[in-house]
């Protein structure tokens, strides 16, 4: 008997099974992806208005790509909870309302700095250093929203992520991918306390990365579930 067949998991679900299996490995991906695109490419993200209002196009693009993945996540999490919630409803509920909260906190995160694009073309043609100054003014406080934002949703994705994993080191997908799942929220939670601690900021992309990880891993095992296939 497998651990999926002890939990009792619902094969009633097999078509969210294997939407939330493909958006859960597709936002694990973008993840990834936008993690080499950065360093590949050196593309920094927007900490500093007048860099990014001097070439916009390469954030805007990662952020688009960040945004995708965001989205997809809420459906990966919805199928998270459908599969465990026989194993425990109450964690698995809190698991998928942080994970829900998340992404519209990274998606006005996200907002704030497609604002700026087209305030970058007006800051590049003006001739004032007055109009100048205001749009950078402008963009600053535009860039310190959209951090506390998506450092909001970097605090509920850590807490969703911990609870999963919790959830899952009672077998059910396997106990190692239960502790990277735990891991990675606790890496990220921890992290997000970096705007007190500067040092350990540096376990914000350490955690997503191993939360890229869990994601594509679980979201193959859950497509799988599916399609009726062995875990």
């Amino acid at each position: 008997m497998t651990n999926e067949e002890k939990f009792s998991i619902d094969q009633s679900w097999k078509g969210v099974y294997k939407v939330s299996g493909l958006a859960l490995f597709a936002s694990g991906t973008v993840v990834i992806v936008f993690f080499l695109s950065m360093v590949i490419m050196r593309i920094t993200l927007p900490d500093n208005a007048q860099v990014f209002f001097e070439n916009p196009v390469p954030p805007t693009i990662l952020y688009i790509l960040a945004a995708l993945g965001e989205f997809l996540l809420m459906f990966g999490v919805l199928g998270l909870y459908i599969a465990l919630k026989d194993v425990n409803k109450n964690y698995m509920l809190i698991a998928a309302a942080f994970g829900f909260i998340s992404t519209p906190m990274w998606l006005v995160s996200r907002a704030q700095i497609f604002s700026l694009f087209p305030i970058s073309g007006r800051y590049m043609a003006t001739t004032s250093e007055i109009m100048k100054a205001a749009y950078l003014a402008s963009a600053e406080r535009a860039i310190e929203l959209a951090n506390i934002f998506a450092t909001m949703g970097l605090m509920f994705l850590g807490g969703a992520s911990i609870l999963i994993g919790l959830v899952m080191l009672k077998g059910v997908f396997g106990k190692r991918v239960g502790y990277l799942v735990t891991v990675a929220g606790t890496c990220i939670l921890i992290g997000t306390f970096g705007i007190f601690f500067k040092p350990m900021a540096v376990l914000v992309p350490i955690g997503l990365i191993l939360n890229a990880a869990w994601q594509t891993i679980v979201g193959i095992k859950l497509y799988k579930l599916g399609m009726g296939l062995p875990l």
